[in-house]
């Protein structure tokens, strides 16, 4: 690994570091989504439901450790495997919007989102996961 490498993935896990800071310091006396809470799979969603974001954010999800998946559509719109950010390190399933993608941008609108997820160990047992946040102008 040349150096180069090595200070890329070393600043991608201090800004991931200091995401999830952020992330529990905003959480207040949020009694969280029950849903999520008690689903062994579903370690965080991307938004919350309910939160409200702006076009261009990140959707997805963050699964526990032993599970994969993908995003099956975003409001509707299906998102291809290959424009997915699916990182196995860290389990997580990313989208972001950008030009020449499925989604150039989020509608401004609420907007709901489906990811199917497995076993690793069993990935013909897939099950699915639903959720809602409302995107801003």
């Amino acid at each position: 690994m040349n150096r180069r490498n090595a200070l890329v993935i070393a600043v991608l896990l201090a800004l991931g570091a200091g995401a999830m800071v952020a992330a529990a310091l905003s959480a207040g006396d949020d009694l969280g989504d029950v849903s999520v809470d008690t689903n062994p799979a579903v370690v965080e969603l991307l938004p919350p439901r309910g939160d409200t974001i702006l076009p261009q954010s990140n959707v997805g999800i963050i699964l526990a450790p032993g599970w994969a998946g993908e995003i099956i559509h975003i409001g509707g719109t299906v998102i291809p495997a290959d424009q997915q950010r699916i990182q196995a390190a860290l389990n997580s399933i990313i989208f972001r919007p950008d030009e020449g993608l499925a989604l150039e941008r989020l509608p401004a609108q609420e907007v709901c989102t489906r990811v199917r997820y497995w076993p690793i160990r069993t990935p013909d047992q897939t099950q699915v996961f639903d959720w809602c946040f409302r995107v801003d102008g």
